[in-house]
C-alpha cells in the first residue's frame, strides 16, 4: 500500500467517535452533533496529539492543564476562555485535577449555521494563534451561562425546534466571545463593504479545501482551480484577508503535520516526505529547511 494512502499516524476522531471512547453510549440526532459538559476533561484519546472535527469551546472552572495547541504550549486554570478550531492537532500534557464547562460542536452542525464572517474574520484570524484567554469573573459567569443553556436543550428529547434553538444559542456564544475578542484586540472592521464579504468567502472556502488537501497539493493554481478564480486574484484575497500569501497557508499547514509526526510518530524521516506527497526525503528536507531554518533531522533531535 502507498504511505501516503495509509490510515493517518496522528489520531482522527469525529465528535459521536469521542463521546463513545469518553464512556458513554453512542448518540443521535442533535446529541450526535452537540455536547456540553461540565466536568473532568480526562479523555483517554487527548493524552496522544489527536484531532478532533468539531469545534471546542470552553471556560476552565477549577485546577489546571497544560494543552499542546497545534504544537504550541497553553496552560488552562479557572476562568480560561479556549477556542479549539475543527482539526487542530490537540494533546492533553498534563491534568491537575481540571475541570471546565465546555461545548462540543461538530463541523458539519457548524456548516448550517448562519453567521455573518465579515465581523468576525479579523478577530478569529487573530484568536487561531492564541486560543486561551483569562477572562474576569462576570465574563466566565456568562459564558458558562450560555453553554448552560445549550445543555438544557441538548439533553432534553428533541422536539420539532430543538435543532434552531441549539443553533441560535451556539450563534450566540460565538457572537458573544466575537465581542470579548474584539475588545481585547481592539480590531476595527470594515461593515459596508461588499468585496471584503466576497474575500472573506474564498478564504472560509480555501481553507476548508487546504484542509482536506495539503498533504497532495501545495500548488496555488490547484486551489485557484478549484475556486474558479485565477491563482493571481486568489493570492490577492486571501492576503487581502489574512495578511499571509497563499504559499504562506499552504507551508504553515504542511510544516505543523510534518513537525507533529517528527515530534511524535515512529515515522522515518523518508516514511514521513512519502507520507506528505513529495518525490523523496531530500525533497522534503530542502523543503522543510526552506521554511523553518532547521533540517528535520536537526528538528527531530530537538524535540527527543
Amino acid at each position: 500500500m502507498d504511505i501516503s494512502e495509509q490510515k493517518p499516524p496522528i489520531s482522527q476522531f469525529t465528535l459521536n467517535e469521542l463521546i463513545t471512547m469518553s464512556g458513554s453510549r453512542e448518540r443521535h440526532g442533535l446529541q450526535s452533533e452537540c455536547l456540553t459538559a461540565d466536568t473532568q476533561s480526562d479523555f483517554e484519546a487527548f493524552h496522544f496529539p489527536c484531532r478532533i472535527d468539531a469545534l471546542i469551546i470552553g471556560i476552565g472552572t477549577t485546577g489546571e492543564a497544560t494543552i499542546s495547541y497545534n504544537l504550541q504550549t497553553f496552560r488552562l486554570r479557572k476562568n480560561t476562555m479556549f477556542c479549539f478550531a475543527p482539526n487542530t492537532i490537540l494533546q492533553a500534557e498534563s491534568m491537575q485535577d481540571f475541570r471546565s464547562h465546555v461545548v462540543v460542536i461538530s463541523s458539519e452542525f457548524l456548516r448550517n449555521m448562519h453567521i455573518n464572517l465579515r465581523d468576525l474574520m479579523p478577530v478569529m484570524l487573530q484568536q487561531a494563534g492564541n486560543p486561551c484567554l483569562e477572562l474576569d469573573d462576570t465574563k466566565s459567569r456568562t459564558i458558562c451561562d450560555f453553554i448552560g443553556l445549550i445543555e438544557q436543550e441538548v439533553r432534553a428529547p428533541e422536539k420539532p425546534y430543538s435543532r434552531e434553538i441549539v443553533r441560535n444559542l451556539l450563534t450566540s456564544i460565538i457572537y458573544k466571545i466575537g465581542n470579548i475578542l474584539h475588545a481585547f484586540y481592539s480590531v476595527r472592521t470594515d461593515d459596508t463593504s461588499m468585496a471584503r464579504d466576497r474575500s472573506e468567502s474564498y478564504f472560509k472556502r480555501f481553507t476548508e479545501l487546504l484542509g482536506e488537501n495539503y498533504r497532495k497539493e501545495r500548488s496555488v493554481g490547484f486551489y485557484a482551480r478549484q475556486l474558479c478564480i485565477t491563482p493571481k486574484y486568489l493570492t490577492t484575497l486571501i492576503k487581502r484577508v489574512s495578511g499571509a500569501s497563499v504559499s504562506d497557508w499552504i507551508d504553515r499547514y504542511v510544516i505543523l503535520e510534518a513537525k507533529t509526526l517528527l515530534k511524535h510518530s515512529h515515522m522515518s524521516i523518508q516514511e514521513i516526505a512519502y507520507y506528505l506527497n513529495f518525490p523523496n526525503q531530500s525533497f522534503f528536507g530542502s523543503y522543510f529547511k526552506r521554511v523553518t531554518g532547521m533540517s528535520p533531522t536537526r528538528y527531530k533531535e530537538s524535540s527527543l
